[in-house]
């Protein structure tokens, strides 16, 4: 049962190395409930208790099911309906998860713990306990410490701390962290004598200290200097995130394609007359033609060999794009999509050089500029007509030219 304030955790719990700390401060967690009126055991109510999410609340429920610490039973009332109990184990007994018991005769989520006489157990704060903003891996964490610092001669260290836990260095290192950040455990460092030597020892907070800092550095000269306060800390961090997820939804909305639209698709089907193109070529290879022509008349962006197109350019080749213009594409290409990475891609740039090439050629005389350079023959031509035309206006002056 909890005490007024506290909490009893059983230490055989604490100290079992094979036990997470998710599953330790969820093992801590339950017990603070043990015994409220109308409380109603499920995973729902715990993720009012803590900050974690919830695939880290239901692993930690798992895991205290597989290592016998929690124990599932239910049966079937008259009118259907299923009742759950649970019972809390202060040994780790055979798993029991979803066993059918038709002897039940307690409420719906009633949890109750079994145990024998309570001689080594810790008492917890229970609002550390029900704190929802608080992990159930710090949670498990200020339960271990709270224990171990009861030990008489027992000199807190993490390394002594993590004899004690599953999780290795670097994990632990992180969660460790995370503990003093919470504003649970106090860190002071004093020098030891020799240059860059320090002592630390550790102080724990029975409710979240977030006003003071959770280091202290003692100088020699009996100076004290401290880092920003954990609420400082905590505030520059949430906007360095806040700013960070800003830049990545702004790059994100700049840098994501544009949707593929149905209607436009189906437009562009109804104009190459896709269904011929289905006979002749078959499905996967008209699917991917279209899905080119779309890229170059309505993707925002078009690049052909790593070069991005100007509207003129692709609004002068989307005018030429037309089942026949698509079909002589076809015929004139020889296409293995097995061995193609991207066929979208190389569909639309062999069309666009296509389609671009025939609009060179097909370009007529009068619609070249006027101000291209003649070409050699021209010239030499134009030189023979004009001494040509000289000559006849001699012989006609002299009365001597004869039509």
């Amino acid at each position: 049962m909890s005490a007024t304030g506290y909490t009893t955790i059983y230490n055989e719990v604490l100290r079992d190395r094979t036990l997470s700390l998710n599953a330790k401060g969820l093992f801590a967690v339950i017990k603070s409930f043990v015994g409220l009126p109308e409380f109603a055991l499920s995973k729902r109510r715990l993720g009012y208790a803590c900050s974690d999410s919830g695939y880290l609340l239901n692993a930690a429920w798992k895991e205290l099911k597989q290592k016998g610490y929690l124990q599932h039973y239910f049966s079937q009332s008259e009118n259907g309906a299923f009742c759950h109990v649970y019972n809390l184990m202060q040994h780790p007994s055979a798993p029991v998860d979803f066993v059918y018991s038709p002897s039940i005769d307690r409420p719906n989520g009633d949890v109750v713990c079994i145990s024998d006489a309570q001689r080594d157990y810790t008492n917890i704060s229970t609002a550390v306990l029900r704190d929802k903003t608080i992990s159930l891996a710090s949670k498990g964490l200020f339960a271990l410490v709270s224990h171990l610092m009861k030990i008489p001669g027992f000199v807190l260290r993490p390394e002594g701390i993590r004899s004690f836990c599953m999780e290795k260095i670097k994990h632990f290192s992180t969660l460790w962290k995370r503990f003093k950040i919470s504003g649970l455990l106090k860190q002071h460092r004093h020098p030891a004598g020799e240059e860059n030597r320090w002592t630390y020892e550790y102080e724990i907070c029975e409710t979240p200290d977030l006003e003071t800092p959770y280091l202290t550095n003692h100088h020699v000269d009996g100076s004290v200097s401290t880092i920003a306060t954990i609420g400082d800390f905590l505030e520059k961090l949430k906007k360095r995130v806040s700013r960070i997820r800003k830049n990545v939804r702004s790059t994100k909305k700049k840098d994501k394609p544009r949707a593929v639209r149905r209607k436009e698709r189906r437009q562009i089907e109804q104009q190459l007359n896709a269904d011929a193109l289905r006979e002749r070529f078959g499905n996967d290879l008209t699917g991917t033609v279209v899905t080119a022509v779309y890229n170059i008349k309505h993707a925002q962006r078009l690049f052909i060999k790593g070069a991005e197109i100007t509207q003129e350019r692709r609004e002068t080749v989307a005018q030429m794009i037309s089942p026949e213009s698509v079909e002589r594409f076809l015929d004139s290409t020889t296409l293995d999509l097995s061995r193609i990475k991207n066929p979208a891609a190389y569909l639309q740039t062999a069309l666009f050089d296509f389609l671009e090439k025939q609009h060179s050629t097909d370009a007529s005389p009068a619609d070249e500029s006027p101000d291209r350079p003649l070409a050699d023959w021209e010239q030499a031509w134009l030189a023979q007509k004009a001494e040509a035309r000289r000559r006849r206006e001699e012989a006609i002056a002299r009365g001597e030219y004869q039509d």
